[in-house]
């Protein structure tokens, strides 16, 4: 058995990108606010041309949604996605889950998240669903925070 970092799959250089996650996190609050999101989640998706693209979908139906973004809201989406995450090992960027005071972004694996809190408290969950995971957190700055899935 090899031993891993627990932070290994964090968000390198958070400081570089804080904007542009910033600029998602407030696409991902818009779309939450529309009332639209309560039961579904937004996909990370790739286009054959390399461009990508957020879409939502609903939990219940499997029905999704693009959702619309501006020039340089896909611009910040776009710089996330091939910069700020590891791009192997299930590591790049998935989905982006969204509750009332909290927006995490989620790797394929689902063992990290960066999570973005509105109020500055510390992030309790990680996902609302009736497994309790267990996880560690790690500030990077206000509102900011590491958040990784520890095996039980």
């Amino acid at each position: 058995m090899y031993y891993t970092s627990l932070w290994e799959n964090k968000v390198d250089d958070f400081d570089t990108y804080k904007d542009d996650f910033q600029t998602v996190a407030n696409v991902a609050y818009r779309e939450f606010n529309k009332g639209q999101m309560m039961k579904s989640y937004i996909k990370v998706n790739e286009n054959p041309d390399g461009t990508v693209y957020l879409e939502y979908i609903y939990v219940n139906t499997e029905d999704y949604v693009e959702v619309k973004m501006s020039q340089k809201e896909q611009e910040s989406l776009e710089n996330i996605v091939a910069n700020a995450f590891h791009q192997s090992d299930g590591r790049w960027l998935s989905l982006i889950r969204v509750y009332k005071n909290q927006v995490q972004f989620e790797i394929e694996n689902g063992r990290y998240s960066l999570v973005y809190r509105k109020d500055r408290y510390k992030p309790k969950y990680l996902t609302k669903s009736y497994t309790k995971r267990t996880f560690k957190i790690k500030k990077i700055s206000d509102h900011w925070y590491h958040a990784r899935v520890v095996e039980d």
